[in-house]
């Protein structure tokens, strides 16, 4: 990840992998979960800092429908902040979206971040499955031994 690294703010780190498997139809800010254990949301962030972007997967493309991937903070979605959308019209296997510009979406120490889904009532899904990342830099200023 060195090309990701700036002199200043540091390096982007990914959170997750979070997790869904089996969409439905119609769902709004229905949350992916982490890892393992079921939680929706991340571990505390050890730092404030930014969120850059995301970027989903998938084993398959739906045949038909669209599914659109957001960030959200304890629950609540980040308003205006990046999504990535996975559909049938273009047949997307992943996809990924970057903040508006750096800075933009900022969190404090402690916050405990997610991604959640909305679907179309076409999308026809029921067998293919998601893993998404949050790409978020930490503030260096933040960090014990910056």
């Amino acid at each position: 990840m060195g090309q990701l690294f700036d002199p200043k703010f540091g390096a982007v780190v990914g959170i997750g992998p979070f997790y869904v498997a089996n969409l439905d139809t119609a769902l709004t800010n229905s949350d992916l979960t982490i890892g393992q254990s079921g939680m929706t949301l991340s571990p505390g962030m050890p730092s404030a800092g930014t969120i850059v972007g995301l970027s989903v997967n998938t084993s398959a493309a739906p045949s038909a429908g669209t599914a659109i991937f957001s960030v959200h903070s304890a629950g609540t979605e980040i308003a205006n902040g990046p999504t990535a959308t996975i559909d049938s019209v273009t047949n997307t296997l992943e996809s990924s979206g970057l903040a508006a510009s750096a800075h933009k979406h900022e969190f404090v120490k402690g916050a405990r971040l997610g991604i959640s889904a909305t679907t179309t009532t076409t999308l026809a899904a029921t067998t293919v499955d998601y893993n998404a990342t949050i790409w978020v830099r930490f503030n260096p200023d933040g960090l014990a031994g910056a």
